[in-house]
């Protein structure tokens, strides 16, 4: 591969956050049972009519603004007519003439240097029926069909599967984070990127063969299914073999593409879509659909940074919004970034680790109870190591953490004369000891805490002790 340059460019498919399809009132969702969202509008029964989803056209407009792209100033759509079998009407809804936005770009970081990956257009659409294979036969699955899409068709500005990893990656924050335009997983099909892939001698001009790959289920996989294939196409060259322009599919066991069908150039015959006129933008709607995107990337990055968290948290955060929007919710209710960390990102996300479940099974209620128990740990009513029994309890029964603290005996014990008490006795009884370290005021200090936390099982305040005992010592030395 020294002696060939890699040239990608992704075609990027995402689900739109929406309660209902791109044209219909039909419900947009996949998790439901097969073939439960379908009305007239999806099947494309004759006689029904089509109905622009204005929350989409907002996302779009959202996403044509993170991406630094020109926004058109008229919506207007069009039909890309095939046939097959998983797009019920012959032909899809797409906006082929006059794409929402065009000419942008997502600046990456790979081995420290920057790079601009210029985005050609993004575009509104309707999504097709889910294939589902199932032996010698294929089933359909309309629940997906008519969910909308946006369409984000890069260039071939990508030189390598890292690089192409970077972009990836950065377009999902953007997706995610500003505006919550989609939920972008690709474990879910709401994210589903298609990778052309070509490579040429270095020193030509002349671009090579471009081979498609479809329908890759993960940003790690589109890395490793370019390598494979970047080494595929120099080897066929270095053979003198011809590479053929095909669509192939990735085998992520193997960690190798499989060729599907030989690419055909197709006529889809587009022409604009009668049943929907094209309409203007005023200024006004594109300000409301902008002000879904309270915070673009860059300002939930250096939030992030402000706080002093460390580089691995931040990319923690920002790969897993859900995540971000658990460690959010704790940060605002507690007013410490430090304890949202250890109680979210280390405590609570190792006890899902533990039952393989992520931060979205977490109920609102358990979050609440989580934010309860850290207002206690702040106020000195129980130690760190109280409160991961607390919070364990929290996550398996969803208790009330006055009530898990009640049950265990954990009430810490913060009367200063009743401390003061036990101090004192801990020092007569141990006066000898006292007496010999007297010149190591520091390992005095922890034996002496140490037989109180025991005696007290651990329910002695610590704060309020440690400052009883360098009280009750001074005194003595006077």
């Amino acid at each position: 591969m020294n002696n060939f340059k890699t040239i990608v460019g992704i075609e990027v498919h995402t689900v739109v956050n929406s309660k209902t399809k791109m044209f219909s009132a039909t419900k947009s969702s996949h998790t439901d049972p097969v073939n439960q969202n379908i009305n007239e509008i999806d099947i494309g029964l004759p006689g029904t009519l089509p109905s622009v989803n204005d929350l989409v056209v907002k996302k779009a407009i959202c996403l044509a603004h993170a991406l630094h792209m020109n926004i058109a100033n008229t919506i207007s759509f069009d039909r890309k007519n095939y046939f097959y079998r998983d797009l019920p009407k012959g032909y899809q809804i797409t906006q082929q003439f006059n794409p929402i936005g065009t000419d942008g770009y997502v600046e990456i970081e790979v081995n420290g240097k920057k790079k601009k990956i210029h985005v050609e257009r993004i575009h509104m659409e309707e999504d097709t029926a889910k294939q589902i294979r199932e032996g010698d036969k294929v089933l359909l699955d309309y629940n997906r069909c008519g969910m909308p899409l946006i369409e984000i068709v890069s260039k071939p500005d990508i030189n390598s599967p890292e690089e192409a990893m970077a972009y990836l990656t950065q377009l999902k924050r953007i997706l995610t984070f500003c505006g919550e335009i989609s939920d972008a997983k690709m474990e879910d099909g709401s994210l589903r990127a298609d990778v052309n892939i070509s490579i040429n001698p270095y020193g030509s001009d002349k671009y090579g063969t471009r081979v498609e790959i479809k329908n890759i289920n993960s940003i790690s996989n589109v890395g490793r299914a370019i390598a494979y294939e970047a080494d595929r196409q120099a080897s066929l060259y270095l053979q003198g073999k011809e590479v053929t322009p095909d669509t192939r599919r990735f085998d992520d066991a193997k960690g190798e593409t499989v060729y599907m069908r030989n690419k055909q150039a197709v006529d889809y015959h587009f022409m604009p879509e009668g049943n929907i006129l094209p309409f203007a933008l005023s200024d006004q709607f594109k300000q409301e659909a902008l002000r879904q995107a309270k915070y673009t990337l860059e300002d939930i990055v250096k939030t992030l940074t402000d706080l002093k968290l460390d580089n691995k948290i931040i990319t923690l955060l920002l790969d897993d919004y859900p995540l971000y929007k658990a460690f959010k919710k704790v940060l605002v209710a507690t007013n410490d970034a430090q304890a949202a960390v250890t109680w979210v990102l280390v405590e609570l996300v190792g006890l899902l680790k533990k039952d393989n479940k992520t931060i979205e099974t977490v109920s609102l209620s358990k979050l609440e109870h989580i934010i309860e128990m850290i207002k206690i740990v702040q106020q000195g009513k129980i130690n760190s190591k109280q409160a991961k029994t607390v919070i364990a309890e929290i996550y398996r029964d969803d208790k009330d953490p006055e009530a898990i603290i009640k049950a265990h005996g954990f009430k810490q014990i913060t009367d200063p004369k009743e401390l003061e008490t036990l101090l004192r006795a801990i020092i007569q009884k141990n006066f000898a000891m006292v007496l010999k370290n007297q010149d190591r005021p520091e390992r005095l200090e922890k034996m002496l805490l140490g037989q109180l936390m025991k005696d007290t099982q651990g329910q002695a305040n610590p704060v309020i002790s440690t400052n009883i005992l360098r009280n009750i010592l001074r005194e003595s030395k006077k």
